[in-house]
């Protein structure tokens, strides 16, 4: 059963509690990411052609696919628990779209992370990183802000059940070759500044977006 949508005049649209089952979701799948990307992994060859990577091992292939499978399961679960969405209603198809693509990016981040783990090319300069969760997470949060303040910011998070722990885990391969103190504070503080912030503002902002509209349609003649 899901709970019945607000009306526009019930005063709860405007107050946007936090999905905890989402947030604790992205951050157990998060850490586990970084973690396990610690591990001493056969990592791609680096080139400079094409896709940046070639001869992809498959230990490495078969952990991504997998945490890749198991974000969006449970991102799935998520947005449909905390932002009430029926697989049917189109904020889902937006937030199952924009999740994939988001996974297919990041997949091809985390291969590319990967290889540079052994190749030396200076410090990295993440120019773009905070796309790869701000962008899916604007994209939702924007397509529910019809449903509420609560229910465009759970739509908006559950995007980062996919997003923040591949995020994660890109970063962890990066420095898989460094100290395991090291690695595992470099990723969390990695993913935690160009991942989870700009998830952050994508929901504030979805929040923001979705209580105008609630008070535009309470107030037509404004």
């Amino acid at each position: 059963m899901y709970p019945p949508a607000p009306s526009s005049s019930d005063p709860a649209p405007l107050r946007a509690r936090l999905p905890w089952p989402t947030l604790a979701a992205t951050v157990v799948l998060t850490v586990v990411a970084v973690l396990v990307g610690q591990r001493d992994w056969a990592v791609p060859e680096r080139v400079l052609r094409d896709w940046q990577v070639a001869d992809v091992p498959l230990s490495l292939t078969a952990l991504i696919l997998g945490l890749t499978a198991v974000c969006l399961l449970v991102g799935a679960w998520a947005v449909r628990r905390d932002a009430a969405l029926r697989p049917s209603d189109p904020v889902f198809v937006v937030w199952s779209v924009v999740s994939l693509l988001a996974s297919a990016a990041l997949i091809w981040d985390g291969l590319f992370m990967a290889a540079n783990a052994e190749f030396e090319t200076g410090a990295m300069i993440p120019v773009f990183h905070w796309m790869f969760t701000f962008v899916p997470a604007l994209l939702t949060g924007l397509a529910a802000r019809s449903r509420g303040a609560g229910r465009a910011v759970a739509a908006a998070l559950g995007t980062g059940v996919v997003t923040a722990p591949l995020f994660g885990l890109g970063w962890s391969l990066l420095s898989s070759r460094e100290s395991l103190t090291d690695g595992i504070g470099n990723s969390l503080w990695a993913t935690a500044i160009l991942g989870v912030v700009p998830l952050g503002i994508a929901a504030a902002i979805a929040r923001s977006s979705a209580l105008s509209a609630a008070w535009k349609q309470e107030h037509p003649a404004h």
